[in-house]
């Protein structure tokens, strides 16, 4: 495709949660027990959902959000940016007697957080719930989904996605107990390290190996039509077609990598609902996520379509 020509938008649904993040930021992360002092804390829109339909936004990608907020000021914070980026949220309500899903998220000095998450309206996604986007899951190119709703309407999202012939893009962040058959149905998995080894396990009932490698494999060879492990600066490895392919990430100075995993699935979604390759979409995508962590936050730190990426 010449230089100057747009590339297609991608039509992309993404069903998931949608928080505030309370980020503090420490010098290192505290022991269990003990009281340290934070050197900053900030508010900022969050939620895996949210994050990754942003960064499918912001890249140019047609992005439909389904998510839930609570009522309040909260709400209007938490869904800002997707805003700002263009995102299509007429799917996106308000659930009265509920709050806003809140992430508490620690930051070090070296960019490496932890997160505690409280669900709030991001826990009251039911099946019935999902069944109402049946004509928004035959629309678009590509639907993506997380682990922050409800494993039962993970799972009849799923469902949808196989009856309608729609590709499935699976962020198991967190590992809930979702059915096998939606494991099965993802094309890809995307999962970290620590996520993959627990997928593996609830799929087979097998420890799964120290090798990131062999845990990719075993999925695939489980039934789990494509796969995406993302290692940090260690890039991404992929396996589809029985071909297993390392995705190297670019050297950078990392200050936090609050939501770079997400910057990295809005990034492949994006690629994929245009039609890009596997491993070309997920070369871009470890580019998109290695720009994120250098700088703060999760949604304020990814890319548009403009910004120069790192090699």
């Amino acid at each position: 495709m010449p230089d100057h020509v747009s590339p297609p938008p991608g039509r992309v649904l993404v069903v998931g949660s949608v928080n505030v993040d309370l980020v503090l930021s420490v010098p290192r992360h505290p022991a269990p027990g003990e009281t340290l002092a934070g050197t900053s804390s900030r508010r900022s829109p969050g939620g895996k959902g949210a994050n990754q339909a942003c960064a499918a936004a912001l890249l140019g990608g047609d992005v439909r959000f389904a998510g839930r907020t609570g009522t309040g000021a909260d709400a209007d914070l938490a869904l800002e940016l997707l805003h700002r980026a263009g995102a299509d949220l007429s799917a996106t309500t308000q659930q009265s007697g509920t709050e806003t899903g809140l992430a508490v998220v620690t930051v070090d000095e070296t960019g490496e957080n932890s997160i505690v998450i409280i669900p709030g309206a991001n826990g009251t996604w039911t099946a019935q719930d999902i069944d109402a986007l049946r004509e928004d899951v035959a629309t678009n190119d590509l639907v993506v989904s997380q682990g922050e709703i409800p494993a039962a309407a993970v799972d009849q999202l799923a469902r949808l996605c196989t009856e309608a012939g729609t590709r499935f893009l699976l962020n198991l962040a967190p590992v809930i107990d979702v059915d096998p058959a939606t494991l099965a149905a993802a094309d890809p998995l995307v999962v970290n390290e620590s996520e993959g080894r627990l997928a593996l396990r609830a799929l087979t009932g097998e420890e799964a190996p120290d090798d990131d490698a062999e845990t990719v494999r075993r999925l695939r060879d489980a039934g789990v039509r494509s796969v995406v492990m993302t290692r940090g600066a260690d890039g991404a490895l992929l396996t589809e077609g029985g071909e297993l392919i390392e995705i190297p990430s670019p050297a950078v100075r990392a200050v936090d990598t609050t939501g770079a995993g997400d910057a990295f699935v809005g990034a492949l979604a994006v690629g994929l609902a245009r039609g890009t390759g596997a491993a070309d979409a997920c070369r871009h995508a470890a580019r998109v996520g290695a720009f994120a962590v250098t700088r703060h936050g999760a949604q304020p730190s990814y890319p548009q379509r403009e910004d120069p990426l790192p090699e």
